[in-house]
């Protein structure tokens, strides 16, 4: 419909929207022209197919992702790992009237973030009133030895004594193999005509 310039093409794609799902054509038909774009665009990105009540497979710019709703799952992953509906579940919540909350995990509701304030926390008495072990209060901290330097860090390490008396690594080409040369500048590397 985002693409339709004429009247006729416009009555053709509702009357395929129509056939597919009416409540999606009338939705659209409430919504209004100038909000078409953007539902013809989540539309067209996800067309949803349900298998069974809760096994739905939808289809995602040419891929096919496999939804269950009752064990909410997708075979993007994205819906088991985060505990929330991706946007292939999304579809098909939307398209079958669901609430979204019951698809969500204890996690994200509301009433389990307003538990986490119901523990008190009494705050800390005078510093006066502390009872601090000697052991601790006895211990002396010191600050660290040794001061970053100023600037960036170095880039290369220091090696140790070991790699140094060992010397450089000599390259051997891969070509003929021989030593100090390389593939780009072997001599006995056959020519190109």
């Amino acid at each position: 419909m985002a693409k339709a310039y004429t009247q006729e093409d416009f009555d053709e794609l509702m009357g395929k929207v129509e056939k597919a799902d009416f409540q999606v054509a009338e939705y659209l038909e409430l919504a209004g022209r100038e909000n078409l774009d953007m539902c013809v665009k989540y539309f067209h990105i996800f067309g949803a197919e349900p298998s069974t009540e809760y096994l739905y497979t939808v289809y995602d710019a040419g891929r096919r992702f496999i939804v269950n709703l009752d064990n909410k799952t997708c075979s993007c992953r994205m819906f088991q790992i985060d505990e929330i509906p991706c946007l292939h579940a999304w579809a098909v919540i939307k398209k079958k009237n669901l609430m979204a909350d019951d698809y969500c995990s204890e996690l994200f509701k509301s009433h389990t973030v307003v538990k986490t304030y119901d523990v008190v926390v009494d705050p800390l008495p005078d510093e006066r009133e502390w009872n601090i072990p000697t052991y601790i209060s006895e211990d002396v901290v010191f600050p660290p030895r040794y001061k970053r330097p100023p600037g960036r860090p170095k880039k290369k390490r220091d090696k140790p004594l070991f790699e140094l008396l060992l010397g450089k690594k000599r390259h051997t080409c891969s070509t003929c193999g021989q030593t100090g040369q390389n593939r780009r500048s072997c001599s006995n590397a056959p020519r190109r005509k």
